[in-house]
């Protein structure tokens, strides 16, 4: 390598490693516009701001901002979140996991709107798979139930530990892609524009009462009529902060027939992103060479591409949510998130 691509390359990773910095600094909610709250609220709701304050899996954080059985609010994001590669945004809440048991308590879910100019919103479709019962914050929940809605795993990331925000498997949290957002009416109409988010507005789910959107009665793992759900923060994954060309990009498909895909790009060389693959089910971490990849077939390989394929599975045979991420030495990260069932 000559003295002039060495010291190109050199840039490059200062620039990346640089990036990494600023968008861990402000890819988070900086703002309450509005606070509307439900039965027993927080009288607080300036908890929602800033990182995630993650307390592990067996553990509830205390650094949220309880909405009330009902209650609303709204927050700005410091850096607008985008459609790009993956996973946009991610919601954090505090369930944890029952001890010897696959099952989360005091998963208390939110639906999740987005904003680009806080007035119009497009709204995440929402699905509840789970049985028509209220089950009491300790009898437990699967977080593969909700689908479209935020609360459902547990967080990890906080700011004294070595996880990532931006990365969806070490950040946990619930992940969201702006591109379901694609067939919303106010999306088509122009009103909410997918590539400058800057507001996102949480609502609590009542459970027993809150109706989705294909006619199910949601029921969620929290104290009844009391329940209510605890926001920790909004994080921007996706955002002109971290839209760097040599960022690198991670993709999880599912097809109608039933074929699952992971698709990996690196615009340097897929060496680059491959040393730190990671992934999680349900929000369990597994180990994505020794556990996932060999249910994969790879069907593509260059030097800055890699796709792995499996299939096809069959309806309900293999119910979880799924995640995978990948991140490069100077802290370049990036994942997705896609409900396998």
């Amino acid at each position: 390598m000559s003295r002039t691509s060495t010291a190109t390359g050199l840039t490059l990773i200062a620039a990346a490693t640089l990036l990494a910095m600023g968008a861990l600094a402000t890819s988070f909610a900086d703002e309450v516009v509005e606070f509307v709250p439900g039965l027993l609220p927080d009288s607080d709701a300036s908890e929602a701001l800033g990182a995630p304050e993650g307390d592990g899996p067996y553990s509830s954080s205390t650094d949220v901002a309880t909405l009330g059985a009902g209650g609303s609010v709204t927050l700005r994001l410091q850096a607008a979140a985008h459609d790009g590669a993956g996973t946009d945004l991610i919601v954090s809440e505090n369930p944890f996991f029952l001890l010897g048991d696959p099952r989360y308590a005091f998963s208390e879910v939110m639906t999740v709107e987005v904003s680009t100019d806080g007035d119009t919103w497009a709204a995440f479709p929402t699905e509840y798979l789970g049985p028509a019962v209220q089950p009491g914050p300790f009898a437990g929940v699967r977080p593969e139930w909700y689908r479209g809605f935020a609360g459902a795993l547990p967080v990890y990331s906080h700011p004294s530990l070595p996880f990532s925000p931006l990365d969806p498997v070490e950040a946990g949290g619930d992940a969201f892609d702006l591109d379901d957002l694609n067939d919303d009416p106010a999306v088509l109409a122009g009103d909410v524009d997918l590539t400058f988010i800057r507001y996102v507005r949480l609502t609590d789910v009542e459970s027993g009462i809150f109706v989705d959107d294909f006619g199910h009665t949601v029921y969620d793992a929290g104290l009844d009529s009391f329940a209510s759900t605890d926001v920790d923060a909004v994080t921007a994954v996706n955002s002109s902060l971290n839209a760097l060309a040599i960022r690198p990009q991670v993709e999880l498909s599912l097809d109608s027939g039933g074929f699952l895909t992971i698709s990996l790009f690196d615009p340097v060389h897929i060496d680059r992103i491959v040393p730190g693959l990671q992934a999680s089910v349900n929000g369990k971490e597994v180990d994505f060479f020794t556990q996932i990849m060999p249910l994969f077939l790879l069907i593509q390989l260059t030097d800055k591409q890699a796709t792995f394929i499996t299939g096809p599975i069959p309806p309900g045979m293999f119910n979880a949510i799924l995640k995978v991420s990948g991140e490069t030495s100077s802290g370049l990260v990036s994942g997705d998130a896609i409900h396998v069932n």
